[in-house]
């Protein structure tokens, strides 16, 4: 009996975890990739790398996946975790994407908009970093990106040759100062999570 108990415990258990797994995987990938994109910008730029920054501006709270202090100038990187093929041009609202083998289709928002929102939000508290931030989207190499798909789309595996295609923007020192600014930030991270949470809610009513 003892151990049909045991048995059903440890099913139950599985199964409460299938579930967990199931409702938060989006979150669970996202994550993962931003980590893994942040590891990338990091070893390659040697820069001063941010991940997942709440920033308060004139549109709500924005939140940022990465921000990448370099000597190129500021990186704010939107981090998409799609597989299959992207297609989308620099002025369509929605891209496409089209997954296993086109069997499946879904349509996201032009991830360059949602950023120029967020680079706007930066601007507003820190305009001292007015023509130095540079809007990048990338996507992780499992993605096949399309013809029409804006240069400052990448892959993972791309950023290495996107960055050293960049002109030095930045010295040592203005990096230093510039990431010290991003990291007062911090102090209000949770409120802004909050109000942030609270935008998408009000979003999705």
């Amino acid at each position: 009996m003892s151990n049909m108990l045991i048995l059903w415990g440890v099913v139950f258990i599985m199964l409460i975890f299938v579930l967990w797994m199931k409702i938060f995987q989006n979150q669970i990938v996202g994550h993962i990739g931003e980590k893994h994109t942040a590891g990338i910008i990091k070893a390659i730029s040697r820069g001063c790398v941010f991940r997942d920054v709440y920033v308060n501006g004139n549109h709500g709270v924005q939140q940022i996946d990465i921000i990448a202090v370099t000597e190129k100038g500021i990186l704010v990187v939107e981090k998409k975790t799609y597989i299959g093929l992207i297609v989308g041009s620099e002025y369509d609202k929605q891209w496409r994407i089209f997954a296993a083998q086109g069997r499946r289709k879904y349509s996201m928002k032009n991830p360059h908009h949602q950023n120029f929102g967020h680079i706007q939000a930066l601007l507003e508290n820190f305009p001292a970093m007015k023509n130095l931030c540079i809007d990048v989207v990338i996507f992780g190499n499992n993605a096949k990106l399309g013809d029409k798909i804006p240069v400052n789309t990448i892959r993972d595996a791309d950023f290495k040759r996107f960055y050293n295609s960049l002109p030095n923007l930045l010295s040592q020192q203005q990096i230093s100062n510039f990431a010290n600014q991003i990291q007062t930030l911090e102090s209000k991270r949770a409120e802004y999570k909050t109000l942030h949470k609270q935008k998408i809610k009000g979003k999705r009513r």
